[in-house]
């Protein structure tokens, strides 16, 4: 999740002009949404033991819904257009509020 993180960051960053437009830094972090998101639902699939896990317990209990999460994250992560600043601002948007909504419901 932590590569998800950066990712989001360094294309944030772009968008508010905390750092210069870069196509292929772009294209990586967007590679990098893509395959983070497309791993959650079997990152997630054994109860985590881990005592510094941020995950709740509730992914278990709505496994179906937490997957289905996933695959909005993924299906935002790639329609996200990286080809200018203001297309990752849009897109942004849309990935932003899937990751909302998955942290809302299943992070402490």
């Amino acid at each position: 999740m932590g590569l998800a993180g950066q990712s989001s960051k360094a294309l944030g960053n772009m968008v508010k002009g905390k750092a210069t437009y870069d196509a292929a830094a772009a294209l990586a972090a967007k590679d990098t949404l893509i395959e983070v998101s497309g791993s959650l639902a079997i990152l997630f699939e054994t109860k985590s033991a881990d005592p510094v896990s941020e995950a709740l317990p509730a992914i278990w209990d709505n496994y179906d819904d937490f997957t289905a999460k996933a695959e909005a994250m993924q299906a935002a992560a790639t329609a996200l257009d990286v080809s200018s600043v203001e297309a990752i601002g849009l897109g942004l948007r849309d990935l932003a509020q899937t990751c909302r909504g998955c942290h809302r419901a299943y992070r402490e």
